[in-house]
């Protein structure tokens, strides 16, 4: 693009006459291209290039309402301009909001910094100024001697009231470096963590012959592995290190409360591996199991460890089937954990990547005793990550893979629909709007993808499309919720480096929970002068966000949370350039 005649154009061309609702990044030329006005006023509009000269001419679209966030909306379709460059919106002669942009790599710098955000996150590691920029900083938690919970005379107490056991007689410490910070705080959790190595290997095993030339400027160990290995070896050796000897897994490693606003090197509390738990052992051994597949071609004794730790850790699962997560009173760091928990997603999704890796008939006929249920994929429901994996992989015999093919489609299909009939296009239901309402939708968009790897049938890419355009500035906040990208985009996340390294900058590449009704961090009744003021007063969860650092419901960023924005952005890329998946039907 010529900078000097955008710029002229800007300043000569007629008064802007208000918002356009678009994907602030751009459109691949061959992607669905949706802008959307909001208001009544419906007209006829025209796409203009940089010269003025006009390329599209558009009818008067219907008007819709959208009920979460209370406007009517109306939507201008240009799918059909598919020559790469600028563009402006006009109506009666005027332009609306930003420019709209056409490119073959729309997504590419977006899903690199996705996933080089892991490596901004990694623990017990400098972010040096070669890999960094203005962003390094020094190394925090060696997390060389963690204190296992309930070990110490400080926590034992809180041991015995959580497992209703005896506190062990000797003090135990273990090495458990490495790892990702899970989100804004300092914490490294396996349940989180379970879910967002299967979303980075899956983006992997989806679309290898991207992901193996796809590079982005981080420190390189494994330097036979694609760069996504590299990286999501990083948090499987810290996983790796939390596995007792019996075959459980400790639910987490931080300290035994949040800590304060400071650099992670200034974090010095104690941390402690808290609590061996049943769904962060049954979430590793998915977990490795997943990783034995793809790193065997790399690394066979990698791939070998991954899979003899998932299979004592499926083994110490069977064992013990009511070791659920309870919360020490003394501990206030995330739980992970929900009401109504049972396990029985978690022991799906173990058995499903064993008898891939495997192929031994015990795993299968778990799976098979345990049916697949239609709930969708977050940290506390991991059913979708057995059905993907079973519908798309010939290991698995014809009637567990048609049963899990029927869910995905299903969901899928009905996903579909309410993003067709929505002011907004977007494929959302009603419990997308909770905490991280982004990741639920980034979540929705990677099963419309997957239908798509299964089909073939472009308008699922399309309703995932509307999803990433959401994402990034095609809502009523009118803002990316991509740290670093887009016309506007949040500059006060709550994430506690980018809060407290004096760079006006946050670290870009995160992509911020987002608007719901929630209110976990209002000041409702005024005596919590730490908390938010009231940014959800219209009652309306699309319009309840707050680009502010006390909003950790809204503004906080994840490792759950990036990653399926990477797999979204990473799949769309890889397949508007027409490479083929890796996938075995």
């Amino acid at each position: 693009m010529n900078f000097l005649k955008f710029a002229f154009f800007c300043f000569a061309a007629s008064v802007f006459a208000g918002p356009l609702l678009i994907n602030q990044l751009g459109f691949n030329p061959e992607s669905e291209k949706f802008a959307l006005v909001p208001g009544s006023d419906a007209n006829d509009a025209e796409i203009r290039d940089m010269d003025g000269k006009t390329i599209l001419k558009i009818k008067a679209p219907l008007v819709y309402d959208w009920n979460y966030s209370g406007e009517e909306v109306q939507t201008y379709d240009f799918s059909s301009i598919k020559t790469p460059g600028v563009y402006r919106l006009y109506r009666g002669g005027e332009y609306l909001g930003n420019p709209i942009i056409i490119d073959n790599h729309a997504y590419e710098n977006l899903t690199k910094a996705a996933l080089k955000w892991f490596y901004f996150q990694r623990v017990s590691a400098p972010v040096d100024y070669q890999y960094g920029g203005k962003w390094m900083r020094a190394s925090g938690h060696p997390d060389d001697k963690v204190i296992v919970y309930g070990t110490d005379e400080s926590t034992k107490k809180g041991y015995e009231e959580a497992t209703g056991k005896k506190a062990p007689k000797e003090l135990k410490v273990i090495s458990s470096p490495k790892g990702w910070y899970d989100a804004g705080d300092y914490g490294k959790y396996i349940v989180n963590s379970g879910i967002t190595v299967f979303t980075l290997l899956e983006l992997y095993e989806n679309f290898s012959s991207y992901m193996d030339t796809l590079s982005w400027n981080i420190p390189r160990e494994y330097k036979n592995y694609p760069a996504i290995l590299e990286e999501v070896r990083y948090n499987l050796d810290w996983m790796l290190s939390v596995q007792d000897n019996d075959g459980g897994v400790y639910h987490k490693v931080t300290t035994l409360a949040f800590g304060g606003p400071v650099m992670p090197e200034k974090d010095g509390a104690p941390r402690y591996a808290i609590l061996k738990s049943l769904t962060a052992t049954l979430d590793f051994a998915a977990t490795m199991a997943q990783a034995s597949v793809v790193y065997k071609k790399f690394d066979k004794a990698y791939a070998e460890k991954c899979l003899k730790a998932s299979e004592l850790a499926y083994a110490w699962a069977k064992k013990n089937p009511k070791a659920l997560y309870k919360q020490p009173s003394d501990v206030e760091t995330g739980n992970y954990t929900h009401s109504g928990e049972d396990a029985k997603d978690e022991f799906r999704w173990a058995s499903a990547e064993l008898y891939r890796a495997t192929k031994k008939a015990n795993y299968l006929k778990e799976l098979k005793e345990n049916p697949f249920t239609n709930n969708g994929a977050w940290w506390g429901d991991v059913n979708m990550l057995a059905v993907f994996r079973v519908a798309l992989d010939e290991a698995f015999p014809k009637d567990v893979k048609d049963a899990a093919k029927k869910v995905m489609m299903n969901e899928a299909n009905n996903l579909r629909a309410v993003g067709d009939s929505s002011g907004y296009h977007l494929p959302a239901f009603d419990w997308s709007w909770n905490w991280g309402s982004n990741s639920a939708m980034a979540n929705n968009a990677m099963v419309l993808l997957h239908a798509y790897l299964l089909t073939k049938d472009k308008s699922y890419v399309d309703g995932a499309q509307q999803v990433l355009d959401y994402l990034i500035g095609k809502n009523p906040m009118e803002i990316s919720y991509v740290t670093g990208f887009g016309f506007r985009s949040p500059r006060k996340p709550h994430h506690r480096p980018s809060q407290c390294d004096l760079v006006d900058d946050p670290v870009p590449g995160m992509l911020v929970g987002g608007p719901h009704l929630g209110k976990q961090d209002i000041n409702l009744d005024g005596k919590d002068a730490w908390k938010c003021p009231n940014y959800a007063s219209s009652e309306k969860p699309a319009l309840a966000y707050l680009d502010d650092e006390c909003s950790y419901a809204t503004n906080e960023v994840a490792i759950n949370w990036n990653a399926p924005l990477a797999y979204v952005a990473g799949a769309l890329q890889a397949i508007y350039q027409g490479i083929s998946p890796s996938v075995k039907k």
